[in-house]
């Protein structure tokens, strides 16, 4: 039988600067998660996203030496990212939990990211979508827009004949008031 597909929610919290970020990670209970690095690299004229990383104890890898987030030398931002989903059932395979292995693989090959070589040449061995969520660093409210038209809302990779998508929400929308199923007027 083929593994059921995978959905995986993350909550991102920024922008921080690395000293910011590495105060949060460490002081606001953030545990396992991962990390997006926006900003320009030396001979770049436009901010782009540049690296997506992963680790146990985040405040641990958010360090001024760190071999990737050095490159990034204006506008660097750092946004902090939890996993809001539950971690599949079954065996564990890796040391690393399964939703931030393929949450960073999914973004690493999809955003095709300039600083990620890991887990940028091969396909996720499942199928998996991620969905991600943005919010405020000073008072975590959920912001409107996206942190860089670059970083879409929804990436898909059905694993099965069907092209993988990036998807960025917008345009006509149509809202559903939660008790009743009914269009919301508004």
């Amino acid at each position: 039988m083929p593994q059921k597909h995978l959905m995986i929610a993350i909550d991102w919290f920024g922008p921080y600067s690395l000293d910011d970020a590495r105060r949060a990670a460490a002081n606001d209970g953030y545990g396992p998660g991962l990390y997006m690095c926006t900003g320009r690299r030396e001979g770049e004229e436009v901010s782009a996203i540049q690296y997506v990383g992963i680790g146990k104890a985040l405040q641990a890898r958010l360090i001024p030496g760190h071999h990737k987030l050095q490159l990034v030398v204006a506008e660097r931002r750092l946004w902090l990212g939890q996993i809001s989903t539950a971690e599949p059932s079954g065996k564990k395979i890796k040391v690393t939990q399964a939703g931030l292995d393929y949450a960073e693989w999914l973004h690493a090959r999809f955003l095709r990211l300039p600083l990620n070589d890991k887990k940028t040449k091969s396909l996720p061995p499942r199928s998996v979508t991620v969905l991600n969520r943005w919010f405020r660093a000073d008072d975590w409210t959920g912001r409107r827009n996206r942190p860089h038209p670059d970083w879409p809302d929804l990436i898909d990779f059905p694993a099965y004949e069907m092209p993988a998508r990036a998807v960025w929400f917008g345009g006509r929308q149509r809202r559903f008031l939660a008790s009743d199923g009914y269009a919301d007027p508004a």
